[in-house]
């Protein structure tokens, strides 16, 4: 898939995780419902001298962002259950995201634990797994030879 031209939706884009027994092998989340937020938001640092009536800035730290991935749950489902068993053993894995406008994601997450959402009589089955990503994303474009962007 190249790189999108045009604005897209979010339909398409494909959730993975690399495999902890085979090296840059990333298994799909096929029932993966939503991903959370991707990236990085910084902080600031105040700098306002004593003398100054206005105050002033410097950027600080960045802080990834929490996670709450969610999918379909479907016991039978391989990738899945691999995926589950890594949250509740609160592993560091690596993840990748395909959008589907061409832009890929991959960064690490921290995971901490999973559970079924409330089960509902005209809803489907929902497990949610939590983590926090950890450190930069490094961003990609599809068909591209290196990265775009990577915050240092």
């Amino acid at each position: 898939m190249a790189a999108s031209t045009v604005a897209r939706i979010g339909a398409g884009s494909v959730l993975s995780f690399e495999d902890p027994d085979t090296a840059n092998k990333f298994l799909p989340l096929t029932e993966a419902l939503s991903i959370g937020a991707i990236g990085e938001q910084g902080e600031f640092v105040e700098t306002t001298p004593i003398a100054a009536t206005t105050r002033t800035y410097i950027p600080g730290l960045k802080t990834p962002p929490d996670k709450e991935v969610t999918g379909n749950d479907i016991p039978g489902d391989a990738n899945q259950e691999k995926f589950l068993a890594l949250a509740k053993a609160m592993a560091t894995i690596n993840m990748k995201v395909e959008l589907a406008n061409g832009r890929i994601a991959t960064f690490t997450l921290v995971m901490s634990g999973w559970q079924i959402n409330e089960p509902a009589g005209d809803g489907a089955l929902v497990w949610t797994a939590y983590g926090k990503q950890s450190g930069d994303v490094t961003w990609t474009l599809a068909n591209a030879k290196t990265a775009v962007a990577k915050a240092a």
